[in-house]
């Protein structure tokens, strides 16, 4: 048995986290990631962060290596969207950091990407004219396939440990990082060493002030349980003020991920480094982000109780199941809302990585071919819901002459 770690608020230090959800999740059979969230708000500051055992952090990063990044390196676009779509909502997201960025940095200066993974928005920055442009990636496959793919300079390493001298770059930018790291405030004091004295930090990080405001699926910005932290403007601005940074400018958008269906809400965030660190109060405004939590997970309670009515009746009729998209969403369903009751007759996902992998309660993942031969009171549970339309078409091409649910 694990030991409960005593993990202190990662913004202000504190020890006397709120729990507001402890909710399971699910993972696969031999999986490294932890299966339940349990979500804390800081009594002392208003931070949001996931609860997290020692165990479960040393799984984190092997979750990252082994799991991860060879799922989405194998990711199949055929899966749902449309030709070129995924490129254009990435597009979108550079353009929201270079707005920021652009009119304060020359194209000479030194610029670092911190969590680049493949190195997409270097390459966007080398395509606006910038010359001086490293990245740094932790995760080794990311870092392999970036040097692959380009002639950039990506270096292995961590937010937390950045392999740079003091006063480095003029430029650094945290996109879609903070929320995985155990330690942020520690990535920020990195940021700080390596940045020239009034250098400039740009951060993206998803809204958790603003998660009710998009119910694609139920829970689901909490169902990223690689997101151990959850910010809103509030607690991001006072760590970096305490880190030796000045908030400068700040942007809220909502960004389309995976499908035009699955908004984000985002927040962006342009800090100053300040020349001398000083000592200032956590914020006032505690109860925003608590009392927005609150609101959206109640919210998703009364969606978990309609899915477990639905499935339990699905349980009684004894039908076939089989379900169609092996990720957070199918998790959760068999997990928290009974799927795993059900009579299940095969999983399927296009991904060849998970195909080759991965197993729940022993059952292996496969293509879609296993539903020629399947009964005609069969039904086929749709939990890849960003592509539900795709799937759908899919399954007419199969001649597949079951039932097709979409729990959303």
């Amino acid at each position: 048995m694990s030991v409960p770690m005593q993990m202190s608020c990662p913004v202000c230090r504190a020890k006397d986290g709120e729990t507001l959800l402890v909710l399971d999740c699910g993972t696969t059979d031999a999986s490294s990631l932890y299966a339940t969230v349990r979500l804390k708000v800081c009594r002392s500051c208003g931070h949001a962060y996931n609860g997290l055992e020692e165990n479960e952090i040393a799984g984190l990063a092997t979750y990252y290596e082994t799991e991860y990044a060879p799922a989405n390196l194998n990711s199949v676009v055929s899966e749902g969207d449309r030709p070129g779509s995924n490129a254009q909502r990435t597009h979108d997201r550079y353009l929201h950091l270079y707005a920021l960025l652009s009119s304060r940095i020359q194209l000479h200066e030194p610029l670092l990407d911190v969590g680049c993974a493949l190195g997409g928005f270097l390459d966007y920055l080398q395509g606006k004219g910038y010359t001086n442009l490293a990245g740094v990636e932790r995760t080794a496959a990311y870092v392999k396939e970036a040097r692959r793919k380009n002639c950039l300079t990506i270096e292995p390493g961590d937010a937390e440990a950045l392999p740079f001298r003091e006063g480095t770059f003029s430029a650094i930018v945290v996109e879609q990082v903070l929320e995985h790291l155990v330690s942020p405030a520690r990535a920020l004091r990195e940021a700080r060493r390596v940045l020239r004295k009034g250098g400039f930090l740009c951060v993206g990080v998803p809204d958790a002030e603003r998660y009710g405001e998009s119910c694609y699926f139920d829970f689901y910005w909490l169902l990223l349980r690689e997101h151990v932290q959850h910010f809103h403007l509030d607690s991001l601005a006072s760590m970096a003020e305490h880190e030796g940074f000045e908030l400068v400018d700040a942007v809220r958008t909502d960004q389309p991920v995976m499908s035009d269906r699955m908004v984000m809400p985002v927040l962006y965030a342009l800090f100053r480094r300040k020349e001398r660190m000083t000592v200032s109060n956590w914020s006032n405004d505690r109860g925003v982000l608590r009392e927005n939590l609150t609101a959206y997970i109640g919210t998703q309670m009364n969606r978990l109780s309609n899915k477990r009515r639905l499935l339990a009746k699905i349980a009684d009729t004894q039908r076939p199941v089989y379900a169609w998209g092996i990720g957070r969403e199918f998790f959760y369903l068999y997990a928290a809302a009974g799927l795993r009751k059900c009579r299940l007759a095969g999983l399927i996902d296009l991904n060849p990585f998970k195909q080759r992998t991965v197993r729940i309660g022993g059952l292996p993942v496969t293509g879609p071919d296993i539903l020629r031969g399947a009964a005609r009171d069969s039904i086929v549970v749709v939990t890849a819901i960003a592509h539900a339309g795709a799937i759908r078409d899919r399954l007419c091409q199969l001649g597949y002459e079951g039932e097709v649910l979409v729990p959303e």
